[in-house]
């Protein structure tokens, strides 16, 4: 799909039927930290202890994590969550990442495997940026995620949450010993709480790639 030539969608289409999604910027934010968020609700743990019980999981705790989450997630994007839940997670997760495939989404700022950035940790950098660039107040706008999403990958590169985010990505490898210290320091400085490990990050993308090739998780359980 083409953000500049085809309609935004506001539907996904699961198990041949249209449902309502909830567009709006917000929900993919809180989906985005709740997915980043090492902590479970009670809800999600009873989800999690159900998942257990079914022998393929062979007590893989982290993916039944992941998956209860995914399964929380339904509530926040459909208003009325379909029947087939492999299907309705496979269209939401379609949907909050922006209908890219995996090439596409490591070309876009922000959707590299390392975590350069955060909604909840910098959203005044975001809020700030968005108001200074393109006029948009983010507390008042209505704003479909595919937008906000374009908008945020093209912020320019001397705002500050495009230097914070250059300074926690920057690969210090090759550098003189003064250009090494300085990126070390602003590393230091605006690094990100260690809310989600890397082999969470690499679990995520796992499940979310079976998921999004056809909602089969088989061939990692």
């Amino acid at each position: 799909m083409n953000i500049l030539t085809d309609q935004l969608p506001e539907t996904v289409l699961v198990a041949g039927q249209e449902y309502k999604i909830n567009t709006d910027f917000r929900v993919s934010i809180m989906f985005e930290e709740m997915i980043q968020d090492k902590n479970i609700t009670e809800e999600q743990r009873f989800f999690v202890e159900e998942l257990l019980n079914i022998s393929e999981f062979d007590g893989d705790e982290k993916k039944a994590r992941l998956l209860a989450k995914y399964n929380s997630g339904l509530a926040l994007y459909y208003p009325v969550i379909p029947e087939d839940l492999d299907g309705a997670i496979s269209q939401m997760l379609w949907f909050y990442q922006c209908g890219k495939t995996e090439e596409q989404k490591q070309s876009g700022k922000g959707k590299k495997q390392e975590q350069i950035y955060s909604f909840a940790y910098d959203a005044d950098y975001i809020y700030a940026a968005f108001m200074e660039q393109y006029g948009i107040d983010l507390n008042a706008a209505d704003l479909h995620w595919w937008k906000f999403s374009a908008m945020f990958a093209g912020l320019k590169e001397d705002c500050l949450i495009s230097k914070v985010m250059g300074y926690r990505a920057a690969d210090t490898a090759g550098m003189d010993k003064d250009q090494k210290k300085f990126y070390k320091k602003m590393k230091e400085i605006y690094k990100l709480p260690e809310n989600v490990s890397e082999e969470d990050r690499m679990l995520e993308e796992e499940v979310t790639k079976a998921l999004l090739s056809g909602g089969d998780l088989s061939n990692i359980l």
